[in-house]
């Protein structure tokens, strides 16, 4: 009598297409948890830059609302002046500015006291995201004579817009040029947009109408 040869034991494991399938799901699942974690990296650092540049811009509001305030035009006077216009840089909408104010200057910002400023806010591009604010004050001295090489640094950067619009009376204008309108406007309204996302607005009164 034969014996029944003995079942042969099945050894447990992974089958060659077991694992190439357990690769691909383990690739797709790596390959969205990558993807997940930059795009939530890059949304905290577009938060931390926005949060860093909205308290820049906090400052830069006190320093308008007083220099615009002080902000003072003479009819009879061609050392002052107040002008802006609206255009467009790369395909974002800004107003320049360019006043005369009679602001005290700090002295960690341009090293003297007080005077008459003019004071000019202009923009280019950044190297990076957005755009740049730049600010130039000029010595003048009145009567009018020669301007001074101005003070020059940058307020902020990353701006997708800045956009001021000049109340007057019961209108609106999204451009001033005093050697046209022959007088300040009585308020101005300024809206920033950012180029991370988000919008500030603030509005500006002008107390001294002219000298």
């Amino acid at each position: 009598m034969h014996k029944g040869r003995k079942p042969r034991e099945r050894v447990s494991g992974f089958t060659l297409l077991e694992l190439l399938i357990s690769l691909a799901i383990f690739s797709i699942i790596a390959a969205v948890s990558y993807t997940s974690f930059i795009a939530v990296n890059r949304s905290v650092e577009s938060n931390r830059r926005n949060e860093d540049l909205i308290r820049e811009l906090r400052g830069l509001f006190d320093r308008l609302d007083s220099e615009i305030a002080s902000a003072f035009y003479g009819r009879n006077d061609d050392g002052t002046l107040f002008r802006s216009r609206r255009f467009e840089l790369n395909g974002k909408e800004v107003n320049d500015l360019l006043f005369t104010t009679v602001r005290p200057v700090t002295i960690w910002e341009y090293g003297v006291h007080g005077g008459v400023r003019r004071i000019e806010y202009v923009f280019d591009e950044s190297e990076t995201e957005g755009l740049v604010l730049i600010k130039r004050v000029y010595g003048l001295s009145l009567p009018p004579g020669d301007l001074d090489e101005p003070d020059e640094f940058v307020v902020c950067d990353g701006l997708d817009s800045f956009q001021l619009r000049f109340q007057d009376g019961g209108g609106w204008f999204d451009d001033w040029d005093t050697d046209k309108m022959n007088r300040l406007p009585d308020g101005i309204e300024l809206t920033i947009t950012l180029a991370g996302g988000g919008e500030l607005r603030e509005y500006f009164n002008v107390f001294i109408s002219e000298l």
